[in-house]
């Protein structure tokens, strides 16, 4: 491989209009998704999480991940920088695969992936070669930030996990800020605070998320009614459940269940990209 480190397989700055969707899948490869504007609501494993402007995806291969709903924030609909390489280094394969699956970014590590994407749209003489080092230069950055990040937070990412993890096995119940606080040893104020920051949505928008994620299971995997469904996910309220369906899905539970059973593309067809290396045309398979 001639000492090369990394290979760059495609790069792309993506825009998934309110309401886009990219179904859940894995691939061999290392993937970056960056958020530059906007928001969306992507699936990490059997998690969701909601991620706006400056924080970004890492997925390692083999890691599933997707894209359940996307809004605009002040306007401006979700965008990202996304890269897709491969990575021959051993030593920086074992450093990359300690990175969080979601990552806080940065000024420096934005500034590098939009000069990485410049160079291939421009591809100046040596583009390949300065995009190149240019990302590995990013990646250093992702892997310094994120070992100073989880040295200072580890406890604090336990504390978050416990929470999650009862949330999930516990999701039917009537949950409370009371019963979480006394499960982390924490105040209320405290888990309200460090779960939106750790996590990016509210301890009440991930219950939401959770039980909206084993509805949309069952309405594919059974044929159970509507109302039955939102009792088996702990919602005593119809009309609550379908509106929180609809808020975090885009579409109502009939429609879910209409479009899921007809089969769909993987991306939502009106997502637009700007696609480089290999090859500089639009993409929509992003």
């Amino acid at each position: 491989m001639d000492g090369k480190i990394v290979n760059l397989l495609w790069l792309a700055k993506s825009e998934y209009p309110s309401g886009s969707s990219l179904e859940p899948h894995s691939h061999d490869y290392y993937q970056i998704y960056y958020v530059i504007s906007g928001e969306g609501d992507f699936i990490i494993g059997k998690d969701h999480m909601t991620l706006t402007k400056g924080e970004y995806i890492f997925t390692k291969p083999d890691d599933i991940h997707g894209i359940s709903t996307t809004r605009d924030v002040d306007g401006d609909s979700l965008r990202m920088l996304e890269v897709k390489y491969v990575v021959f280094d051993t030593e920086l394969q074992e450093n990359l695969n300690q990175i969080p699956l979601v990552c806080q970014g940065s000024d420096d590590i934005e500034q590098m992936l939009d000069l990485v994407f410049t160079e291939a749209i421009e591809t100046l003489p040596w583009y390949l070669e300065v995009a190149t080092h240019t990302f590995i230069a990013a990646l250093y950055h992702m892997i310094r930030y994120q070992k100073i990040e989880l040295a200072t937070n580890k406890r604090t990412s336990e504390i978050v996990d416990t929470i999650r993890q009862n949330i999930q096995d516990s999701y039917k119940d009537d949950v409370t800020l009371d019963q979480l606080s006394e499960i982390a040893g924490r105040s209320k104020n405290w888990i309200c605070r460090t779960f939106k920051q750790t996590t990016g949505m509210t301890i009440n928008l991930y219950l939401n998320k959770v039980r909206i994620d084993k509805a949309a299971e069952l309405l594919v995997n059974t044929n159970w009614g509507i109302s039955k469904i939102s009792q088996a996910v702990g919602y005593n309220n119809i009309s609550h459940f379908i509106n929180s369906f609809k808020k975090i899905v885009g579409t109502s539970p009939g429609n879910f269940r209409k479009n899921e059973l007809s089969g769909n593309a993987l991306v939502s067809s009106n997502v637009r990209a700007i696609a480089t290396i290999p090859a500089q045309k639009a993409r929509s398979d992003v």
